[in-house]
């Protein structure tokens, strides 16, 4: 109890006391002493129920560490066959009383995150390991003790999860052979959704190979049963990867299938995957780009051969800023240095929502280029800076790589910190001498119907220049800057509904559908009411449903559709406004890529989570060893919480009694 309630108390009593002695000492003739009692308590118990006096009470519990058991519930365990030696781990888990009795055991299965159910199926159709890891990690932070990981270690979706970091211990228990097979396999391939007719698309492939011996195999890719690319490939113990990048001509519009394929190993168990498919839409889009330049520099007649290397775009240059253009009949302006010639069209473009690229240099007039457009502002200092390139890996406005930027020669603009006023994405940073400033020297600041991009310094001619001598083809340079063109030109006002969605999916994947609908203004349209058909080649059977809204997406998700090409079409109900697709799911389990525990990798996140892993073998000891270890101590909660010292109950039942009794005395004795 405080001093305050104490005095609180103590104050209660004496004004108690002065009430009753005033009443039966003071104005009575005779004094009545029981009566006065009464009074006393009767005051004393009203001054107490508002008066409340509590105490702090501490309260002790045992807090035991919490054993998390991440179980791996996909369909690689039942392809091993070892469904069994999941229940057999969590058998002898479980039924350890030691263990049970100094943890609190929680048990998460996982596929491509963590599961909502807690049943084991050993059926789903991807395993991310890492997102389950994470997932984890966010659910329990601030609590003790370790994970156990059940599972063979092969991860078919998301990023390697053999570099995670807890400063929770992972115990990997390894299901599945852990002995090594030679394997050869196509690891990934990356190729563009879309490639414009008559243009060469990039594809690029990854090939893994397991093994101790050195082997000579082909790569080769066919699209129906024409070879359309082919490669010898060797391989050995010390050189057991390959990236193979190459082009293939986009010849006639449509959909292409095509299928990559390594030849098999002698001996190669596993078969499956040294098959990959993939697929490009051709479509026969050119676009116009027009650039405006007051000035002659030896950059515009790079932009233009570089542009116009794609067969489908076609670039004029203008000179002559005072005379009428017709900028709505291109999809992209590119204003190149821009000074107060380019002031009405700087207006119009600003006013009239038409995609640009802005590119500055030293003949740039900043002054009015800053006040000119609302996007940007650079506070610039009358001096000129070399600025070097780094590329910004973690940009994904679109996919583009990085052609060698740090090696290329700097370019040169007006000195000054660049700010800009709507959101953006650094694509390529600024650095001075080789001190990466932090700035941008190539950022996308779009919105929903407008892209717009600014390249800040001249003399990029330089760039696809030294592309050429280090690599003898300006290809890799031209790759990027036309996909940097290809995100700029698109134009979205054309299509007020557009679709996203991938041409090919493996077996028992997950297949989603995405769709943005924009209104009479070219707004995102957040309150539209989109449909979805979809149906199977050779099948009358369609399935109908609505499409959820998920951050400016409208989204529809089909699981466990059986391998074969699928018709769709996407519906705005109340409107006019439809659009066709298709995709093909193919005959191909991503789960059974391979029979054998991937070992390395289980061993990597032991390693970096101060864990360890374990064996089949070493199972019983490992519990054994767990449940008796004094690293995770039972922990003592104490929990501080303020008690009253008083039962209103009782308290208000004993001021009913006090009362009526004075009141039940004082009408006997003739004082009422």
């Amino acid at each position: 109890m405080t001093i305050t309630n104490g005095l609180y108390i103590l104050l209660a009593a004496i004004i108690a006391i002065l009430m009753a002695v005033f009443q039966y000492y003071y104005r009575e003739k005779h004094r009545r002493p029981v009566l006065a009692v009464l009074r006393f308590f009767s005051v004393l118990s009203i001054l107490l129920l508002i008066i409340n006096p509590s105490i702090k009470s501490r309260q002790f519990t045992d807090v035991k560490p919490v054993l998390n058991i991440l179980i791996d519930n996909s369909g690689s365990i039942a392809f091993a066959r070892q469904e069994a030696n999941v229940r057999s781990v969590l058998s002898k888990i479980k039924n350890n009383s030691t263990l049970t009795k100094r943890f609190d055991l929680k048990l998460f299965p996982f596929s491509n995150g963590l599961d909502l159910s807690d049943s084991l199926s050993f059926d789903k159709p991807e395993t991310d390991i890492r997102a389950a890891l994470k997932s984890l990690q966010d659910i329990e932070k601030g609590k003790t003790g370790p994970t156990i990981l059940i599972s063979d270690g092969n991860q078919t979706h998301g990023s390697s999860y053999a570099y995670f970091t807890s400063p929770k211990p992972v115990y990997p228990i390894v299901l599945g052979d852990t002995t090594t097979a030679e394997d050869l396999k196509i690891s990934l391939v990356n190729a563009n959704a879309y490639s414009s007719l008559n243009n060469q698309f990039p594809v690029e492939v990854f090939l893994m190979y397991q093994g101790d011996r050195q082997t000579n195999q082909v790569f080769t890719v066919y699209e129906g049963g024409t070879v359309v690319f082919k490669k010898p490939v060797a391989f050995s113990k010390e050189k057991n990867s390959q990236k193979i990048d190459f082009y293939l001509k986009a010849n006639s519009v449509g959909k292409h299938d095509y299928t990559a394929t390594i030849s098999s190993l002698a001996n190669e168990k596993n078969t499956l995957n040294n098959t990959r498919y993939f697929s490009v839409e051709v479509v026969d889009e050119q676009a116009a780009i027009l650039i405006l330049s007051a000035i002659t520099h030896p950059d515009i007649g790079m932009i233009k051969r570089s542009i116009e290397r794609n067969k489908q775009r076609k670039v004029s240059i203008e000179n002559d800023l005072g005379k009428d253009i017709k900028l709505k009949d291109y999809q992209l302006i590119i204003l190149y240095q821009p000074n107060s010639k380019f002031n009405n069209i700087l207006n119009r473009i600003v006013s009239e929502k038409i995609n640009f690229l802005i590119i500055t240099g030293t003949g740039t007039d900043w002054s009015f280029l800053n006040a000119g457009q609302p996007y940007f502002k650079k506070d610039r200092v009358n001096s000129e800076e070399e600025y070097g390139a780094y590329f910004n890996r973690s940009f994904d406005r679109f996919i583009v790589d990085d052609p060698g930027f740090d090696s290329y020669p700097p370019l040169e603009d007006t000195f000054g910190k660049i700010s800009f006023t709507n959101p953006y994405e650094t694509l390529l940073f600024q650095s001075i001498k080789g001190i990466e400033t932090g700035q941008p020297l190539l950022a996308v600041f779009s919105d929903d119907t407008v892209r717009r991009a600014a390249l800040f310094g001249e003399n990029s001619w330089k760039w696809r220049m030294a592309t050429k001598i280090e690599q003898q083809s300006f290809q890799k340079f031209d790759d990027f800057f036309g996909k940097l063109i290809q995100y700029l030109s698109s134009d979205k006002r054309a299509n007020r509904l557009e679709l996203f969605y991938e041409p090919v999916f493996y077996g028992n994947s997950r297949v989603q559908i995405s769709a943005q609908y924009y209104d009479a203004n070219y707004s995102f349209d957040p309150n539209a009411d989109l449909e979805i058909r979809l149906g199977k080649s050779g099948d009358d059977q369609q399935i109908q449903l609505p499409l959820t809204l998920q951050n400016e997406n409208y989204t529809a998700t089909f699981d466990d559709l059986k391998p074969g090409t699928y018709q769709f079409t996407v519906q705005v109900l109340n409107t006019s406004f439809k659009k066709s697709g298709s995709f093909k799911i193919l005959d191909y389990n991503l789960e059974q890529q391979r029979s054998e525990a991937d070992l390395n990798q289980l061993k990597a996140l032991a390693k970096n989570t101060d864990g360890e892993v374990i064996y089949s073998s070493g199972i019983d000891s490992f519990i054994n060893n767990l449940a008796t270890d004094e690293a995770y101590p039972v922990i003592q909660q104490s929990t501080e919480k303020l008690v009253s010292l008083i039962d209103k109950k009782w308290l208000l039942a004993l001021i009913v009694i006090f009362l009526s009794a004075e009141w039940l005395l004082r009408k006997y004795k003739g004082l009422i």
